[in-house]
């Protein structure tokens, strides 16, 4: 059982730093902006945007970012009892660093796990575990991505890239294909390998969590934030948006007032 301790998203300020310490839990942490430092039994690693960190409990740590720059982190400690749940990250009690190429589902993950453990509903344990063991699973999954030929990670990563700096448009794969100048079926099948999802999944995932973050820091309304978004109709969006975070827009602006409000 993944049982947490502590659930917390962190703004670190310029000169931000923690001295060296033996940790008493398990900690998964994302970086969403900036970069720091993060020392783990003397190995010296940069985090940046986008990068995740596992670190076992009974880890050597300590940490600093640069006196000119802040830096932000969704950070979960948690303690575990178990076997590995069939995940080789549990199993070996090895620190694991690595950049995502699913950066902005954690955050997404990582979001709502933060939710439930603040709110700590009758059944946010249950909650807090499957949400936990599905971030590691991921991580898991990742780091064995990582170890296909660097030409393949190198073309998926350029095609993610496109798509984070053009999913307001019109995406299809066929245009993407010519983008890389390779053909359709094949950056189809290396994506899906690399990642675990197809483009087109890929496309709405990051078009969603946009509308989350709309959603949380703008005034848009969920019409204005389907048509921004380039979705050719609302009712399509909520669809959407429902699949992909379990609530329509419209549950997710009840449940930001109530957690702001607590």
């Amino acid at each position: 059982m993944i049982s947490p301790v502590a659930v917390y998203f962190e703004r670190c300020e310029p000169n931000w730093s923690f001295p060296q310490s033996v940790t008493q839990n398990h900690i998964l942490l994302l970086v969403t902006d900036g970069s720091f430092t993060y020392v783990a039994n003397g190995e010296e690693l940069s985090l940046i945007s986008g990068d995740v960190l596992y670190v076992p409990k009974g880890t050597v740590r300590s940490g600093k970012n640069r006196p000119d720059q802040p830096h932000h982190m969704y950070v979960a400690h948690f303690s575990y009892e178990g076997d590995g749940d069939k995940t080789s990250i549990l199993r070996e009690g090895c620190c694991r660093h690595l950049k995502l190429f699913n950066a902005d589902y954690l955050k997404h993950r990582f979001s709502l796990l933060t939710q439930h453990w603040l709110r700590k509903t009758k059944y946010y344990e249950a909650i807090c575990h499957g949400i936990l063991l599905e971030m590691l699973a991921i991580v898991n999954d990742e780091a064995d991505a990582h170890q296909l030929p660097t030409a393949t990670m190198n073309l998926v990563m350029l095609i993610q890239e496109y798509i984070v700096n053009h999913y307001r448009e019109r995406i299809t794969v066929a245009a993407l294909a010519k983008q890389v100048d390779r053909t359709p079926n094949y950056i189809s099948a290396v994506f899906r390998q690399a990642t675990g999802q197809t483009i087109t999944e890929y496309i709405q995932q990051i078009r969603i969590n946009a509308a989350r973050d709309l959603l949380i820091n703008s005034q848009m309304t969920i019409g204005e934030i389907s048509e921004y978004l380039g979705f050719c109709e609302q009712s399509h969006f909520n669809k959407v948006f429902k699949k992909l975070t379990g609530v329509p827009p419209s549950t997710h602006l009840k449940e930001k007032t109530k957690v702001w409000r607590e």
